[in-house]
């Protein structure tokens, strides 16, 4: 049985959440401390600029009252509204879909372990390639980000856990150098290695 994007679409959609307007994300476009353009659903506009769905998002905006002050109530109830609002529009959503399934799904639908294909997935969105590239390197393949035969071959003949046990310990040291290296992104170790867990939310560990 080969791994299933929709599952995948889901449960990292699920991790991301919807909007994030928060000035330390490094994937957001921030003016004088304030988000103008955000990231939504993962999609970054420091990372991927040329997506067409930040339209339909700085549209929106522009359309609702002033941005209260990051970290109130009444900004929390803003971002609130926001979400529901892009929720609603279709063509938004579509964009999100296909974003996902053209750049970062792939050839993971050869994957034979949904577990596998899905860590991979989540971390390539929440970090670019490197989820593929760690994947790579506990398969014991060349690690260049490009999930191709070779690399699908060795991850679908080695063990589920061990394999993920071994991504696990490379993904923990990878985000622990980002945070060494800029010390605010410490606030997103959590949210970052909690996603480093089965989906039935069993952790792996070594």
């Amino acid at each position: 049985m080969s791994a299933d994007f929709l599952l995948a679409f889901k449960r990292t959609g699920n991790n991301e959440g919807a909007s994030s307007l928060n000035p330390e994300d490094h994937g957001n476009v921030v003016v004088n401390g304030v988000v103008t353009i955000p990231t939504y659903q993962g999609v970054a506009p420091n990372r991927h600029p040329e997506w067409q769905g930040f339209k339909y998002i700085t549209g929106c905006m522009e359309h609702m009252t002033k941005m209260p002050a990051y970290g109130t109530t009444a900004f929390a109830a803003w971002v609130a509204q926001l979400n529901k609002n892009l929720a609603a529009i279709n063509v938004l959503q579509t964009l999100v879909f296909t974003f996902y399934k053209v750049n970062f799904w792939k050839r993971l639908g050869e994957v034979d372990d949904q577990r596998i294909a899905e860590t991979v997935y989540d971390m390539d969105v929440n970090t670019g390639s490197w989820g593929s590239k760690l994947m790579q390197r506990a398969a014991k393949v060349t690690d260049d980000g490009d999930i191709g035969p070779a690399s699908i071959e060795a991850i679908n003949a080695l063990d589920t856990v061990q394999l993920l046990i071994a991504f696990n310990t490379q993904a923990i040291a990878h985000y622990e150098a980002i945070i060494a290296h800029d010390p605010t992104q410490a606030r997103f170790r959590h949210s970052w290695e909690s996603r480093l867990e089965n989906y039935d939310r069993t952790p792996f560990v070594a």
